[in-house]
């Protein structure tokens, strides 16, 4: 008999559509409508982060204990009359199987909790099985940053003593100081490694990690030769015209604004990476004219017209030579830049691959590339077989956020479960898609929306209504996305936001208020920190609670400076950025000296600690700090202690022989950091040094470099119960929801200016058999017009970076259920605050000399 496959169900989800609450129903739906109690072994749900994950779980149970009562609470009563209604249910009939399914998962908790889970730990878990049916012991490595490093010292451990590695690693470092660039061997090497391990980089990486240091040094002999040619020809080019001129006389200011001689002179000089031509030249080249009308040397005259033709006949010659090699000519001088170092990634594999072995582990950031070869080499079908016969429904949220590799690993018992009549219901929202460099790709959403499949049905549906925000914040998000959307020349990402147009639920309330700082003569942040502090006195008049309020900001350090700022203030703020140990001068004290001891001739170190010192009045001098400073700065190291040290607490000989730990007590003592108030962070910084020890072992010069790949994450935990302002990045926000949010800089830089590593399609016969090439994204890419890959390359970058800044700024003004208030200055067109104004001139409300801009009304509560 031929079975019909099931439908996929795809749910397009934007912010505040109740999307748990959605998901949760359509779980119960599952069980409820099942004929056996224990269905829920047969559902697999698969989240994004863990704290999803736990929701979900958390609401699922307590659903279900509500329902097997006589007597359901009122916040569970709307769920219970829905479910009754829409799944044909009597009152008895979904007490009944609510108490069945209930004792059922209580007596198998671990199935029920196992089956909602994060796509990572389902991952881990089915290469585990798979494991442990080969008999294979293999542990699982969290920490990728310091095994990375681990193999990074032993590649430099064994590169230093290797002649033919260390003349590439002397000319590597040659190269980058002759651009000006800071060479620090560790941190390329380090920033390689990381590279092999990213999944966005499987594919490309698994094409190049056999090419070897004699391949790549081929290929970069060749790069050199070709890219010389090519310059000699051109600069040849340049000497004829000037040669042309020296014979003929011709003066070169007789040529109409110095157009063509400095055209020529760009070949001479080699300055030819940039488009040397020009429109205006162009254009007075076909017209004929070569000199100005008013050009006074009759004789000028006369040269230039008896030597036009030959002129025009080297001009073409030069731009054939041009139009035709230019292309190849900035991809090798691109791939020639990073050729050093990525002749490295065969060395680095080698390591990889001996370390993980030796240790017996697998890293927790290659497990979905595992996954994927197992599938692709077949070694796993008897697993998923088995994984496919266990499950029968599966539901799949945040999709927008899931990489290629995560969802090629399920595509496929997603499709065995449609194809035997089970379920499978996928749910996203490409607008809140900001986790691209983490391999999150929105594209694979709506591709998955609009593309057919041969294996299954489709039923896409949008959940319209926004049950979190009151009327006037839905109204308003409705009205500027769809404005934004203009922006876009991608059509896909233009529709995601012209089509955008949620349904109110509460149909009452909700206030907008957008500000812009005209004055840019003030201090910005300093100004912009006056106005949240306003702001936040007016809410608490209104009668919100600190809790009820959330600040959203771009990065840390914008985090970091306001939740200081409210503290000084006495404003309880609740917030990872204020809380981060490192942001604290008594660690940044402890840090610098231990790089003194480890470097003690690194003299800019010692410049930070001294500043630390005066500034905090751990050294007092009556003197000018300059004078203090030159005499200090260069003296021998047990000379610079006594220096710092009033009563020579710290020497030498007393740091010698001692633990990392000790040191740090001994530095905490001699320079008497330690007070009540800031005795939860010195606690913390032990704890940290005492962990730090487990793993790194006792050298000072490990510590550091551990210090520096962990300090971003280091810091206090704070009870989201205390009633406090919460700061916290736009990130962190996606998923959370509070009464009133406040955006202080709504202005950042719609193109991120961060450096993205690419991967790009090159023909191999020109490259030594090699493609892809690993570039990075370089701002100069906008002014390369003569190559229409390179420019179309850089923008699809571009639409996706713009894509992403848009998609945060979503995020953060969905956050809020009451108020949402805008802080901003006036930028230019690559700013967002450019296209909120151009919102407010569509709407036909902005005015220069206006600051603040209303929708809803505000709540008087004084």
């Amino acid at each position: 008999m031929l079975v019909v496959p099931s439908t996929l169900k795809i749910y397009n989800a934007s912010a505040g559509s109740g999307k748990t609450t959605f998901l949760v129903i359509n779980y119960l739906y599952v069980l409820l409508k099942s004929p056996y109690p224990d269905e829920f072994r047969k559902v697999l749900a698969l989240t994004f982060t863990k704290k999803a994950s736990e929701e979900m779980k958390n609401r699922i149970l307590q659903c279900i204990k509500e329902f097997s009562k006589k007597k359901v609470k009122k916040e569970y009563r709307f769920l219970f009359d829905y479910i009754i209604k829409n799944f044909n249910l009597t009152k008895d009939q979904l007490y009944q199987r609510s108490e069945k399914i209930l004792f059922f998962i209580l007596h198998d908790f671990y199935s029920f909790s196992r089956n909602i889970s994060t796509i990572d730990k389902f991952t881990y878990n089915v290469i585990k099985s798979f494991l442990s049916e080969k008999n294979i012991h293999l542990e699982l490595e969290m920490d990728t940053n310091q095994f990375l490093l681990q193999i990074v010292e032993n590649i430099l451990y064994r590169l230093n003593r290797s002649e033919k590695w260390s003349n590439i690693l002397i000319q590597s470092s040659l190269e980058k100081l002759r651009e000006g660039k800071n060479w620090d061997l560790k941190k390329e090497l380090l920033k390689i490694a990381h590279i092999m391990v990213d999944e966005n980089n499987f594919f490309s990486i698994k094409k190049i990690k056999n090419y070897s240091l004699e391949d790549f040094l081929q290929l970069k002999n060749i790069l050199i030769r070709r890219t010389k040619i090519f310059e000699k020809k051109c600069k040849k080019k340049g000497e004829n015209f000037f040669k042309i001129l020296e014979k003929t006389s011709i003066q070169k200011h007789s040529f109409i604004h110095l157009d063509i001689p400095r055209f020529f002179n760009k070949f001479k000089n080699g300055n030819i990476f940039f488009n040397p031509f020009n429109k205006r030249l162009e254009k007075y080249l076909q017209k004929g004219t070569f000199y100005s009308k008013f050009l006074s040397d009759k004789n000028q005259k006369i040269l230039i017209d008896n030597n036009r033709n030959k002129i025009l006949f080297l001009y073409e010659k030069t731009k054939f030579l041009y139009k035709k090699n230019i292309s190849n000519y900035i991809l090798d001088k691109l791939i020639l830049k990073n050729i050093n170092i990525l002749s490295i990634i065969h060395e680095i594999e080698k390591e990889l691959h001996h370390i993980k072995n030796e240790k017996k582990i697998i890293l927790n950031a290659e497990l979905n590339k595992i996954l994927y070869e197992k599938i692709v080499q077949g070694i796993f079908p008897k697993m998923y077989e088995k994984i496919g016969m266990q499950y029968k429904h599966y539901f799949i949220d945040e999709f927008q956020d899931i990489s290629f590799l995560q969802w090629k690993n399920i595509q496929i018992l997603v499709e065995n479960a449609l194809s035997e009549n089970g379920s499978a219901m996928i749910v996203g929202d490409p607008k809140q898609s900001i986790y691209r460099w983490r391999g999150g790709d929105a594209k694979q959403f709506i591709n998955l929306i609009y593309l057919k499949s041969n294996n299954y049905k489709k039923k896409v549906k949008t959940i319209e209504k926004n049950f979190r925000s009151h009327e006037e914040i839905v109204k308003f998000n409705n009205l500027l996305y769809q404005s934004i959307s203009k922006i876009f020349h991608d059509t896909i990402y233009q529709d995601i936001y012209k089509n955008y147009k949620q349904k109110i639920y509460k149909k009452y309330g909700g206030y907008v208020e957008i500000n812009f700082i005209h004055d840019s003569n003030k201090n910005y942040k300093e100004h912009i920190y006056l106005k949240i502090k306003k702001k936040i006195e007016r809410l608490l008049k209104q009668k919100y609670t600190l809790s009820d309020i959330a600040i959203l900001v771009r990065n840390n350090e914008e985090g970091y400076f306001l939740s200081e700022k409210l503290m000084e203030d006495g404003v309880l703020v609740n917030t990872s950025a204020s809380l981060l140990i490192k942001n604290h001068f008594e660690i940044q004290i402890i840090i610098n000296f231990f790089y003194i001891i480890a470097y003690p001739y690194r003299y800019q170190k010692r410049v930070i600690l001294i500043f630390l010192l005066l500034k905090n009045k751990f050294i007092r001098i009556k003197k000018n700090h300059h004078d203090f400073i030159t005499k200090t700065l260069f003296l021998p190291f047990n000379l610079f202690l006594k220096k710092i040290f009033s009563k020579n607490l710290l020497t030498l000989n007393k740091l010698y022989n001692k633990s990392i730990y000790q040191i740090s007590e001994d530095i905490i003592e001699a320079f008497g950091l330690f007070n009540r108030k800031n005795s939860t962070y010195i606690y913390s910084f032990l704890d940290f040094v005492y962990r730090s020890m487990k793993k790194v072992g006792n050298s000072i010069i490990n510590f550091l470099d551990y210090w520096e790949l962990k300090k971003e994450k280091e810091s206090i935990v704070i009870s989201d119960h205390i009633n406090a302002v919460r700061i916290m990045t736009i990130h962190k926000s996606k998923g959370l929801q509070f009464p009133v949010v406040l955006i202080p800089f709504t202005d950042w830089n719609i193109f991120s200016k961060n450096k993205e590593k690419v991967w790009i399609n090159v023909n191999p016969s020109l490259y030594n058999g090699l493609n892809p090439i690993y570039l990075e994204i370089e701002p100069y890419f906008k002014h390369i017009k003569h190559d229409n890959d390179i420019r179309d390359f850089y923008d699809y970058y571009l639409s996706n970076i713009k894509f992403d800044n848009i998609n945060l700024l979503y995020v953060a003004t969905t956050r809020s259920i009451e108020q949402l208030i805008l802080f901003s200055k006036l930028g230019n067109d690559k700013s967002i605050s450019f296209y909120i104004k151009n919102f407010l001139c569509e709407k036909k409300m902005w005015n220069e000399n206006k600051c603040k801009y209303i929708f809803g009304k505000d709540k008087k509560g004084y």
